[in-house]
């Protein structure tokens, strides 16, 4: 589908953060021991940056993931099924994954206008909390776009023939 190929570079490039972000995570940890060891000072944000980094790692891989439907999934059950039925159970688990991106970002845009208003920062390292968390209800509606692109996709494709 032509929605699911013109996200696709975003999806990428959101998923190349990701792993900037798991790369920043190992720096910061490192550093903080190596603080530790020879200073006996580790870096007093680092525990802060750190969850905040691997939450946002989480959340900009999401969408790519999705779209190539590369998360864990159990397929003993639907392997078993008939094509029509393996098709309206590809159709029924984006339909019950879309919903529960758009429940996730319809829940999460209240504490992120709690966290603007106030304008929240965390505790040791006096980070702003709403740009981390903006990050989830974006990552949750590109992801909601991905189940539907990918859904779509796989209905475009046709069923395979007989052996």
């Amino acid at each position: 589908m032509r929605i699911g190929k013109g996200l696709t570079p975003v999806f990428v490039a959101m998923a190349v953060l990701a792993a900037l972000a798991g790369a920043a995570i190992v720096v910061l940890i490192g550093a903080s021991v190596a603080m530790r060891y020879f200073a006996f000072a580790p870096l007093r944000f680092t525990e802060e940056l750190v969850g905040l980094l691997m939450t946002a790692a989480f959340f900009l891989a999401l969408p790519l993931v999705t779209l190539r439907a590369d998360h864990v999934r159990v397929l003993v059950l639907v392997a078993a099924l008939p094509e029509p039925a393996r098709r309206w159970t590809g159709w029924l688990a984006a339909l019950f994954g879309a919903g529960f991106c758009l429940w996730f970002a319809a829940l999460c845009l209240p504490w992120l206008e709690f966290a603007i208003d106030r304008n929240i920062k965390t505790e040791v390292g006096r980070l702003l909390m709403y740009p981390w968390m903006a990050l989830v209800p974006v990552s949750m509606a590109l992801s909601l776009v991905a189940f539907v692109a990918a859904a779509a996709a796989a209905a475009d494709r046709p069923a395979p023939g007989p052996p």
